[in-house]
Formats: C-alpha cells, structure tokens, sequence
C-alpha cells in the first residue's frame, strides 16, 4: 500500500510545522533586552503564572483567566464539531442524501470552520495546546468507530449498540468501519498537528484549506461535472482541479484575513494572493498523484505548507 510513503510526508509535514510552532517561539528572541526586562516586571504583577512564552512579539502569560478562556472556547468547538458530524451523519443514515456527498461535505467544512473559532482563545501558550483537545477527541471518536468491531460494511438501516454507527456510514465510501481509520483519520491528524504546531499561522492555515476545501471541493464538483478527464489521472477530471484551486485559494484567502484582522499576521490577502494561487495551484497537481503513491490527506497539505513555508515569508 502507500503507507510507508504516507508515513514519510507525515515526518516531512511535523518537520515543516515545528519550526512555525509555539514551542519554537518559545526560544524566538523577539524583544530587545530591556523590553523583556520590562515585561517580565509586569508579569510578576499579574495573578497567578503558570508559564510564559513569547508570541508574535509580546510577553504572553498563562493565568487563570486564559486557562478558563482557553477551556471555555475548545469545549464550544468540540460541541459544535460533535453536532456538525452529527448532523450530516445523521442525513446520511436516514438516506436524505447519499453518502458520498456528506462524505464530502464533513471533508470540506470540518476543518476550515474549527480555524473560523482560533480567535475565540487566548494569546496565551495554553491556547494551541487546549484547541488541540477538540481534533484529538475526533480522532479518538474514529478510532473507536474503526476498532468497534470487526471490519465490514454496514447494512443500510440495520441496528447497532455503539453510537458510532451513523458517522461510519457518513464518512466512509462502502460502509466498512476500516476507511474510518484511513482518509478520516489522517485528516484529522493534520489538522491536530496544524493547531498545535502551525497556530494561527498563515502556512497552516493555507495546507488545511488544500487538503479540506479544495480536495473536498474538486471532489463535489467533479462528480457531477468532471466529463472529461486528465489522460494521466483517469479518476480525476479537469473541472474537479480547476474547482480545487478556485475553492481552496479562496478559503486560503479568506482565513488569511481573518488571522490579519485579530493581529495573527502581518500578511494581508492582497499581498499573499499571488503565492496562494501558485499553491493551490502545485497542490491541485499533487491531488492528482495516484492514492497508491500516498494519501492526499497528508500530500496535500505536506506539499502546501512546505511551499508556504517558502512563499509566505512575510506571515
């Protein structure tokens, strides 16, 4: 299979990643001398610190006001993940819509509107480490949903004890609870390792709307309207890319001003959109990569944080 290859780009992804995390920020020596002198003599006037770490610049400490905030945000997130599975899972079991496309939409929406939340938490270390508890908990949900029993397809409209029964049906293509531990679970492992290690960062946020948006996307479209079909990629089809970069430099753009407006970034949209359509772009080409080579739920966004790593300097 293309395990070893997937395996591979998820080294080459943690190895990209690191650099843009917290934990490196940690060491980033952002402030003058006397500058941290005077910002430690505030902190000591603060409540109660457990730690500190330089973020963006400025002396950020975790108190217990940012614990509760931090806790607060990533326990509306988890419930609004839960009911947003939930609810195309549930269309999907009833046979309200077809399985492929909730597949899809969980795929597009997921991600992308869990970063929509980033603001919600604090400046403070806790936040990466606290909004990685809402994807971890998705990831245990799949796992269950993967090891609930043996692996075979599930019959439409049987019952089943485990409440897992719905989202295998919505997130899987023939039903079998062992694709719940393949593109799913992969999925949600980027986006663990874009909150904890890329966050609030314009890198992260372009790789994930690759992998969700424009993936997703290209898939929708594609099917519906995707005739004709790339020579070298017979599964793939013209309108299904060209849908890809369209939608995922456009949600790569918009995430892009959100993170500028709450102060994130410097990077604007206008000044990133030449190297975000160049992404989506070489991703959109990486998309259509054969599945055996390695799965594009860990090529995509490896690919697309490797180059904005490059291209997105100023972020």
């Amino acid at each position: 299979g293309h395990c070893p290859m997937t395996a591979l780009l998820l080294v080459l992804l943690l190895s990209v990643a690191a650099p843009a995390s917290g934990i490196a920020a940690l060491a980033r020596p952002a402030l003058g001398g006397h500058k941290v002198a005077a910002s430690r003599r505030r902190l000591e006037q603060q409540p109660v610190s457990l730690a500190v770490a330089f973020d963006g610049g400025v002396l950020a400490a975790i108190t217990p006001a940012t614990l509760g905030r931090d806790a607060a945000s990533a326990s509306v997130c988890a419930g609004a993940a839960w009911m947003w599975v939930a609810f195309w899972s549930k269309l999907a079991a009833d046979g309200r819509i077809q399985p492929n496309l909730s597949r899809k939409i969980i795929h597009t929406g997921s991600a992308p509107l869990f970063m929509l939340c980033w603001p919600l938490f604090s400046p403070a270390p806790s936040a990466p480490i606290l909004a990685g508890a809402v994807p971890l908990l998705q990831i245990i949900r799949l796992y269950r949903a993967g090891r609930a029993q043996p692996a075979q397809p599930t019959p439409v409209g049987a019952a089943e004890a485990d409440d897992t029964a719905d989202l295998v049906k919505a997130i899987s293509r023939s039903g079998s609870r062992s694709e719940a531990l393949g593109g799913p679970f992969l999925y949600t492992l980027v986006l663990l390792v874009a909150t904890v290690l890329g966050w609030r960062s314009p890198a992260a946020a372009v790789a994930i709307c690759q992998m969700a948006v424009g993936d997703g996307v290209a898939d929708i479209v594609g099917r519906r309207y995707g005739s004709v079909k790339w020579p070298f990629s017979p599964s793939k089809s013209v309108a299904g890319s060209a849908a890809f970069v369209a939608s995922a430099f456009s949600a790569s753009l918009g995430l892009i001003s959100l993170f500028h407006a709450f102060g994130f970034t410097a990077l604007t949209a206008a000044a990133a959109a030449p190297a975000v359509l160049l992404i989506s772009l070489l991703s959109a080409a990486v998309e259509l990569l054969p599945a055996e080579l390695a799965d594009d739920n860990v090529s995509v966004p490896a690919a697309a944080w490797a180059l904005s790593a490059w291209l997105l300097s100023a972020g």
